[in-house]
This record gives structure tokens, C-alpha cells and sequence, in this order.
């Protein structure tokens, strides 16, 4: 029985890191983004470990021109300090152009939704690609990610989509049909 035990106990912990580890693939950053947009840093704290930036083409999220705030992602230790999660700061350079894909942490602010794998240097027109190197037309890039956009909502209007990965923004309007569903089956 301990043998089970600490073999599941093994596996369940092999299969948690090696989650945290995979870089999510595009359509998967995308649908767990609350804002995505071409963002320039004005100021970079990284003692606070924050960013400020403002945006520059909005996809979601965040309006052309909105200043906002990239936070490094924080944990709660058990002895009540707080430290950074490792591989998740944005790693931003102020003056520098990025495509940007964040989500809202636990403490409500903008980090980003896996790894600085979600910050992606724009200079030229052109994007860093995500998961290999070189780079991409940015203008293609926008393109693509407002297709899958598109085609993750539909999906969500149709209810095949997955509301758990549905952003905050849009929860507002989109929840009313289904708590007055969820009242008439209690």
C-alpha cells in the first residue's frame, strides 16, 4: 500500500511540474488572456517588481492609450512573506515595444499568464515569435490572434466552449443567462 501510494504521490507530482513547465501553445495563451495588446514601457520597478506601459494596439482587454500596470506574480509563503514565482516576471525594458498576453492574479493585478514566454519584443513591424526564433510581421501576428479570438467566442455562444477560461472582462454580460438558468434548475 505505501508502495501505491508513494508511486501515485510521485506521478502526480511529476505531472504538476511538468505542466508548469510546457509552454502553452498559442490558441491556449490566448484563451487564458484578460489582455493581450502592443504595449511600450514607460518605467520598469523592478524592486516593486512592476511595469508601467502604455498601450499602443489593443486585441483585448485594454483600449488603445490605457496606461497600465505589469506586475512580476507574487506567492504567499507560509510564513506570511511574499515571493516572486521564478520564470514568471515579464523581464520588460522601458522604451521597448512588446506584444503582451496577461491575465489577473489572485491579488488582482496584470501578470503574465505563464512565463516571460508571454512578453514578445516588437521592433521594426516584426514580432519575436513565441516558441521558436526569429520573427514574424506583427501585422500577421494580430491577425492571427484575432481569428482565434473569434473563434474561441463562437465556440462559447455555441456552448462548446470552456467558461473557465473565459476572461473577467467579458464575464459581466455573459453570465446573467446562465445564473437565471442555473436559478429555474434549483
Amino acid at each position: 500500500m505505501r508502495i501505491s501510494t508513494a508511486i501515485l504521490v510521485f506521478f502526480t507530482l511529476c505531472h504538476t511540474a511538468t505542466a508548469f513547465f510546457l509552454p502553452l501553445t498559442t490558441e491556449q495563451r490566448i484563451a487564458q488572456s484578460t489582455v493581450i495588446a502592443v504595449i511600450e514601457v514607460k518605467q520598469v520597478d523592478n524592486e516593486k517588481g512592476r511595469s508601467e506601459a502604455t498601450v499602443i494596439e489593443e486585441v483585448r482587454g485594454a483600449k488603445a492609450g490605457e496606461k497600465i500596470e505589469v506586475w512580476d506574480d507574487w506567492q504567499q509563503e507560509a510564513d506570511g512573506s511574499e515571493s516572486r514565482f521564478s520564470g514568471r516576471d515579464p523581464d520588460l525594458e522601458a522604451g521597448k515595444r512588446y506584444l503582451i498576453y496577461l491575465t489577473k492574479s489572485q491579488r488582482g493585478r496584470l501578470v503574465t499568464v505563464q512565463s516571460s514566454l508571454d512578453c514578445l519584443r516588437v521592433e521594426g513591424g516584426k514580432v519575436n515569435k513565441e516558441e521558436e526564433t526569429g520573427s514574424e510581421p506583427l501585422a500577421d501576428k494580430l491577425k492571427r490572434i484575432r481569428t482565434i479570438l473569434a473563434e474561441i467566442q463562437k465556440a462559447e455562444q455555441a456552448g462548446t466552449g470552456q467558461p473557465a477560461t473565459r476572461p473577467e472582462s467579458k464575464s459581466e454580460g455573459g453570465d446573467k443567462p446562465q445564473s437565471k438558468a442555473e436559478g429555474r434548475s434549483r
